[in-house]
């Protein structure tokens, strides 16, 4: 059916709560229960050879710019003299490499306070998780990695999984225990896999950095909605609710677009079979093309470009909730 709506989500949540938000906004729903596959993807390899692998990424960057620079005839770089002192806001500076450089420091510092057979209470073990840890600055950061990749919690994160992969640490019931030391160059971290996703794999064979997809069983939900919960959709309404719902936003704008298009399709088509009588699904497409949808004090349209055979769906849908009828071979408003 063309009116009906679909919004998936992803991951656990109070399945009762949300189907009975929807139902307080004017848009009951079904919903059933499937299991969706997610690919995590990460870069694994020794702190030295991400670090010499993302130094080499920085300097053919650098002579890329440099080339393209000397090509154009640019003299100018737009950078302040101060950015060049301390290299911020350079073409080839990596953000990646100064967080996996900033893990390396705090390694060391924890292995400087912690000798082993040390045994870190676990309160005071997630003490020094949240404790602030100086990181690159986010905007840096902001075009290479995900946000949270510039928190110091992350970033302690990141050091407690490479110290426990690794071997240094252990998780037991008395706290965490100091298994031993290492030096910080020669320890695996895991990375997302996002800090190396440009990088050519050559590159990352020659620097021995492995590429790795953890694949999880996530449950995913399916809310599906019926034309007559489309076109009853308090919108406005679905929003105040929607915060206090474990639902991606980028799935519900998309979702909520989607309704508010039918909405105003189904609108523009009944005011024209109101207008014009009976016409077939080839006459309604032409009218809703003709004529756009639009708000003058507002200053915008939308044109209505829909083929006949999605009009013949939408009248059909319109016909079984008992909003239009079919005479002829047309569909006239009830």
């Amino acid at each position: 059916m063309v009116l009906e709506e679909i919004l998936i989500i992803r991951g656990p949540i109070d399945a009762p709560e949300v189907v009975r938000a929807f139902s307080e906004a004017g848009m009951p729903a079904r919903i059933t229960q499937t299991v969706a596959l997610e690919g995590l993807v990460s870069a694994k390899g020794k702190i030295r050879d991400i670090k010499a692998l993302l130094k080499e990424e920085n300097a053919r960057i650098e002579e890329l710019a440099e080339e393209f620079r000397t090509e154009e005839g640019i003299e100018e770089t737009g950078i302040e003299e101060d950015e060049e002192e301390t290299g911020a806001g350079r073409l080839h500076d990596n953000p990646g490499l100064n967080v996996v450089e900033r893990i390396a420091e705090v390694i060391a510092e924890f292995m400087e306070m912690h000798k082993p057979g040390d045994v870190i209470p676990a309160d005071g073990f997630k003490e020094w998780i949240l404790q602030p840890v100086e990181a690159a600055p986010e905007e840096e950061l902001a075009e290479a990695v995900p946000p949270d990749a510039v928190s110091s919690v992350l970033c302690k994160f990141l050091v407690f999984t490479s110290l426990e992969e690794n071997d240094l640490i252990k998780i037991e019931d008395e706290g965490v225990v100091v298994l031993g030391h290492m030096d910080p160059e020669d320890i695996i971290l895991t990375l997302p896999g996002v800090i190396v996703e440009d990088i050519h794999p050559d590159a990352l064979k020659e620097h021995d950095i492995q590429i790795e997809m953890t694949v999880t069983a996530v449950p995913e939900h399916r809310l599906e909605f019926g034309p007559e919960a489309v076109l009853g959709a308090d919108l406005e309404g679905i929003d105040e609710l929607i915060d206090g719902l474990e639902i991606d936003e980028d799935e519900y704008m998309m979702f909520r677009q989607d309704v508010s298009l039918k909405q105003i399709v189904t609108t523009r088509t009944l005011e024209i079979l109101e207008e014009r009588g009976t016409l077939t699904p080839a006459e309604v497409a032409e009218a809703l093309g003709s004529s756009a949808v639009a708000d003058t004090e507002e200053g915008w349209s939308i044109v209505l470009n829909l083929t006949p055979e999605f009009v013949k769906g939408l009248l059909t849908d319109l016909k079984k909730i008992g909003l239009v009828r079919k005479k002829s071979g047309g569909f006239r408003a009830v």
